[in-house]
């Protein structure tokens, strides 16, 4: 009895280790491997943004948004490049046209994702800001990317420190 007792310990050790080896995928692979892109399910902003009309609103997909920038298509590539595609949805004149190529990188903890945003605007607000921002990754599955990113509004009426929280999802 002993002797089965240890050969079925032994077997489910072994089998353990085999689906344990080589299970774990790095953040870069998991980014990577969604060939289709990452696409935005929700935004959130903590304080509520304070938006030109003259209300707040904590969920950024209610006024601050526009519906064209929520179907922009997020895909990192392992170079280093990431691309944003405008998808189905574009306006005249602002927004994505075409895709538009940018750089991405993870921190060496893999605790920050460096991206551009693709929702941030220029200073003149005419054309999206192509600078790379530092963001927290909250979570990252196969399944949803969550981050975090804290900035100081210096522009009326939403003068303040915000941080809005991101979830993408993979693109279909």
């Amino acid at each position: 009895m002993k002797k089965t007792f240890l050969v079925l310990a032994a077997a489910a050790m072994i089998i353990l280790g085999f689906t344990s080896c080589g299970g774990d995928k790095t953040y870069t692979e998991i980014l990577t491997e969604q060939t289709k892109g990452w696409v935005l399910s929700a935004a959130t902003s903590d304080p509520a943004y304070e938006l030109s009309t003259g209300r707040s609103t904590a969920n950024l997909m209610d006024g601050y948004l526009y519906e064209e920038e929520m179907d922009d298509i997020i895909t990192f590539k392992e170079n280093g490049i990431m691309t944003i595609d405008p998808a189905t949805k574009t306006a005249p004149d602002y927004g994505y046209q075409s895709t538009v190529i940018a750089n991405w990188n993870l921190s060496a903890d893999q605790s920050k994702l460096n991206m551009q945003i693709p929702f941030f605007y220029d200073n003149s607000n005419m054309m999206y800001d192509a600078e790379v921002e530092t963001c927290t990754i909250s979570s990252l599955t196969n399944k949803e990317l969550v981050i975090t990113y804290t900035f100081n509004d210096d522009e009326a009426p939403a003068k303040g420190t915000y941080t809005f929280t991101l979830t993408y999802v993979p693109a279909k």
